[in-house]
């Protein structure tokens, strides 16, 4: 009920606000203020295509993955060459000697 309530309280505000500034004004608009409007709308589409590309990759790369198919991440492959490690260069160890 509160709800429905506050979504009449919206509306009922949607249409009254429609009403009370719906005069009409004699006023020019400068073309370099179209300019910076037609700025302000391309940015914030541009924006949204880029966040919504962002979120659907992600989104679809999750939904796409699955655990038998993905390959291990460190796993050598026949080309790769096998280093031996023997600590020589460890950076924790480094500290240690000074």
């Amino acid at each position: 009920m509160k709800k429905i309530s506050s979504l009449f309280t919206f509306v009922l505000f949607l249409i009254l606000s429609m009403f009370a500034l719906s005069f009409t004004a004699s006023a020019y608009i400068d073309p370099s203020a179209m300019t910076y409007i037609v700025q302000v709308v391309v940015g914030i589409v541009i924006v949204g295509a880029a966040s919504f590309g962002f979120y659907f990759s992600k989104l679809k790369r999750k939904f796409s993955r699955k655990k038998s198919d993905e390959p291990a991440v460190n796993a050598p492959s026949a080309n790769d060459e096998v280093i031996e490690d023997d600590g020589e260069f460890d950076d924790l160890d480094s500290g240690a000697e000074e």
